[in-house]
């Protein structure tokens, strides 16, 4: 791979030719295709390959929240493929083929910002979810209007649901969540992003809850 200023035909990206060229900061790159390989997967390859695929799925719908949420720690790479090595490392349970995510591991976001205090997760009849902390507006770095933001993810259905409305002075919230979820155990994720999002507190699992 090479970085350029300046194309021959000025900065492109995409495929021409054998070619493709992108660009991540700022900086351009080009790179050749990779050529086609006649050789079968190994073992080890193959179930990279489906646990690849089995994160990047889970995530994809997420990605905006990875892009403020890893942006302090992705480093070289971007957010979204830093949140995905992240995962691929510590968040992928089971055994091959049958890999599963471990979803008390998943860690939406990873930051200095201080983190829910005391949090409590409660299903509500009427499908709804009940979440309570303790207000640390007073700690280092944290502010009144950091967001609480909140993920619910339905694997019955594959869907991620996101709240941002609650504010960390408020201390609680609640959420309702589709009619069609009555029965259905959903996974709750929870941190605080403060208001301008150039910080963000380490995701906390809140645990599993059966929705009435």
């Amino acid at each position: 791979m090479a970085t350029y200023k300046k194309g021959i035909l000025g900065v492109f990206s995409g495929k021409v030719g054998t070619v493709v060229g992108s660009s991540w900061k700022g900086i351009h790159y080009m790179r050749s295709l990779p050529k086609a390989s006649g050789k079968a997967a190994t073992p080890l390859q193959r179930d990279q390959r489906i646990k690849f695929a089995l994160v990047t799925g889970f995530l994809k719908p997420i990605k905006h929240i990875a892009n403020i949420g890893y942006q302090s720690v992705a480093g070289s790479l971007s957010p979204f493929n830093s949140i995905v090595s992240h995962h691929l490392s510590n968040a992928v349970t089971g055994t091959s083929p049958n890999f599963e995510i471990d979803y008390p591991r998943v860690v939406f976001s990873r930051g200095e910002l201080p983190g829910i205090s005391n949090p409590q997760l409660n299903a509500v009849t009427g499908y709804a979810l009940a979440i309570s902390w303790q207000d640390n507006s007073q700690a280092n770095l944290a502010k009144p209007d950091d967001k609480a933001i909140v993920l619910v993810y339905n694997s019955m259905v594959g869907e991620f649901i996101i709240d941002d409305l609650a504010l960390r002075q408020d201390g609680s919230l609640n959420l309702s969540l589709p009619a069609s979820y009555v029965g259905h155990t959903v996974q709750v994720w929870m941190a605080f992003f403060a208001a301008d999002h150039k910080l963000v507190s380490t995701s906390v699992y809140l645990g599993a809850a059966v929705i009435s």
